[in-house]
């Protein structure tokens, strides 16, 4: 049973991180989908994948936080975490789902200055899950303004 104060968490593995996105923005998980890729896009963002009809940007979460461009076995994703965010819809190619976890926010640490800035500040807590280091993160932002644009309108024409 959860106690008051506490959130809900889906509970990922990307590399060697563990990290908790808010089940509030998590839409569903799923098989691997194919990917395009965008040119020029950050090392991070693997392309755009079609999710339930609509294109999304496909994220590296191990990229992200700074772990080496690496695909799964064969060259193929693990799981794909299709999250809501205020600009859309994207996904995250992780390499596990560990399943939800109730979880209070002010009982998680405080993110320490020099990782904050090695995480281009998406980390907002640090704890532990099941002895290893837990990453709570942001995921509002995952992506810049910049990159949604571009994505929104892919011919880099735009009105003017």
């Amino acid at each position: 049973m959860p106690r008051q104060g506490s959130r809900c968490f889906l509970v990922v593995r990307a590399q060697e991180w563990m990290c908790a996105l808010p089940l509030e923005e998590v839409e569903e998980t799923m098989r691997p989908l194919p990917v395009a890729p965008v040119s020029a896009a950050p090392v991070f963002v693997r392309g755009v994948s079609l999710v339930r009809g609509a294109p999304a940007p496909v994220v590296s979460l191990a990229s992200l936080l700074g772990g080496a461009v690496t695909e799964g076995e064969g060259g193929a994703s693990r799981r794909f975490v299709s999250l809501r965010v205020p600009e859309g819809r994207m996904a995250l190619d992780v390499d596990e789902v560990h399943g939800l976890r109730w979880m209070e926010e002010s009982g998680l640490d405080s993110v320490p200055p020099l990782l904050r800035a090695t995480a281009s500040g998406h980390l907002q807590h640090l704890g532990s899950f099941d002895g290893r280091l837990l990453a709570l993160l942001g995921t509002s932002r995952l992506l810049p303004e910049e990159l949604w644009r571009r994505l929104e309108n892919p011919s880099g024409q735009g009105g003017a």
